[in-house]
């Protein structure tokens, strides 16, 4: 189940907006990555996802609509439990979003190459924090060069450790 459009296109526009007034003519931007909502979708009651920024990439907790954050101070540290432990999120607020809670997993950017790679690494991370277990949907030829499609493996079904998320070893990669 993922969130409504309006959500992603919301936090989409707001973060386009952040580049284009605040942050264009930093030095940490990316110039070869656009903001994207990444996988946002319902848990515990909110939404969560990932917001990839040329600057920045981090997991997003969006309360669920009528739900007041106002309680919450800004810059206030909150704990979530997920299947692969303890992680902490930052209140943060924006015109357009309201109070929110943010995880940076990467700032700055400059190690992405393209968004494609991006938008992958913001998928794999989703996958790994909440221990979903999905299978590769890249169709393989079959080494005789019969051209018939082989099966699709399955991705390492390790779940993912908070230390391997953070040292961004969720790729495969160590």
């Amino acid at each position: 189940m993922t969130c409504p459009d309006y959500l992603s296109q919301g936090l989409e526009r707001t973060f386009k907006r952040i580049l284009r007034e605040r942050m264009r003519h930093m030095p940490v931007i990316n110039d070869d990555l656009r903001v994207e909502a990444v996988g946002f979708h319902p848990w515990q009651g909110h939404s969560l996802g990932v917001m990839v920024t040329p600057w920045f990439m981090g997991l997003m907790l969006i309360p669920r609509e009528g739900d007041d954050w106002s309680g919450l101070q800004l810059g206030e540290k909150c704990i979530h439990e997920f299947p692969t432990g303890a992680y902490e999120f930052t209140v943060a607020e924006e015109d357009g979003i309201g109070r929110y809670q943010v995880c940076t997993l990467f700032s700055p950017m400059a190690r992405f190459t393209d968004q494609e790679t991006t938008v992958a690494t913001a998928e794999a991370v989703l996958r790994g924090l909440t221990g979903e277990k999905r299978r590769d949907p890249a169709v393989a030829v079959d080494t005789a060069g019969k051209g018939e499609a082989a099966e699709p493996q399955p991705l390492e079904e390790r779940s993912l450790s908070r230390r391997d998320l953070l040292r961004g070893r969720f790729l495969g990669r160590s």
